[in-house]
């Protein structure tokens, strides 16, 4: 399920023409938003919040997949005669590989495959 979540909106996110940094930022802000919430939850133990927070987290990794696949693209497009374009591949994988851990260890928590319960 991550795998194909990630390959979809990565491609997406790479051959779309509509401008996602709109839902990039509400996507960063909701990340922010729900990283404090976790931390509340983690005094309150409740399993019911952690797994509703584990969808939220879900959709925010995937909106923020397609937009870094964008903003690479962008990126590269951009600024690819002038810098390093080894030092854009590791930035934009970096960003893409923390999108895909993240959105795996969400579906683990959903399904639950994980042993924080």
């Amino acid at each position: 399920a991550s795998a194909t979540i990630f390959v979809v909106m990565a491609i997406l996110g790479t051959v779309t023409k509509k401008d996602l940094s709109r839902w990039g930022s509400y996507a960063s802000a909701a990340l922010i938003g729900l990283i404090v919430a976790m931390l509340i939850n983690m005094f309150l133990k409740s399993s019911a919040a952690n797994y509703i927070f584990s969808f939220i987290a879900v959709i925010i990794f995937t909106i923020l997949t397609a937009w870094d696949a964008q903003r690479m693209k962008q990126i590269y497009e951009n600024y690819s005669g002038q810098v390093s374009v080894d030092g854009l591949a590791v930035a934009g994988a970096l960003a893409l590989y923390l999108d895909f851990v993240n959105l795996f260890l969400q579906f683990l928590q959903i399904f639950g495959f994980s042993d924080r319960n």
